[in-house]
C-alpha cells in the first residue's frame, strides 16, 4: 500500500507533479504546499491533537478549494485519495494523513464530469 510521505514511504505527496485542475483561480499557476493547507486547517479552528473526521476533512478540502457545495464526484476523489494515503475511507484520520489527503486530492482533482455541477464549484 502507498501511503503519504508522513507514514515514512517513498510516495510524497508533495513532490509529485500536480495532474489536476488548478487549485487556485488566481493565474499564477502556483502549487498548492503543505503550508497553505495547514493554514487552512488552522483558520477552520481544527484541534490539531485530535484526528480530523471524513467529514471535517471533505470540509478543508472544499475550504482550500473555495467551493461552497461539493457534488458525489468530489466525493468519490477525497475518498479515493484517502484510500491511497490512508489504506482505507475511515471516520477519522491522523493530522498528517489528513494533509496529504487534502494534498493528494489537489493535484489529482479532474473536476466534475457533469456539466451541471462544473458551474456550482
Amino acid at each position: 500500500m502507498e501511503t503519504g510521505s508522513s507514514a515514512g514511504s517513498s510516495f510524497d505527496v508533495w513532490s509529485m507533479p500536480s495532474r489536476g485542475l488548478a487549485w487556485c483561480d488566481c493565474g499564477k499557476g502556483h502549487e498548492l504546499t503543505e503550508s497553505i493547507v495547514y493554514r487552512a486547517f488552522g483558520e477552520a479552528e481544527y484541534e490539531p491533537s485530535r484526528p480530523l473526521t471524513h467529514e471535517q476533512l471533505v470540509d478543508l478540502i472544499a475550504q482550500v478549494w473555495h467551493y461552497s457545495e461539493v457534488c458525489r464526484f468530489f466525493h468519490l476523489a477525497v475518498e479515493q485519495a484517502a484510500t491511497r494515503i490512508h489504506g482505507k475511507v475511515d471516520a477519522y484520520y491522523p493530522l498528517d494523513h489528513g494533509i496529504d489527503i487534502v494534498g493528494l486530492f489537489s493535484k489529482t482533482w479532474q473536476g466534475c464530469p457533469d456539466a451541471a455541477c462544473q458551474a456550482e464549484g
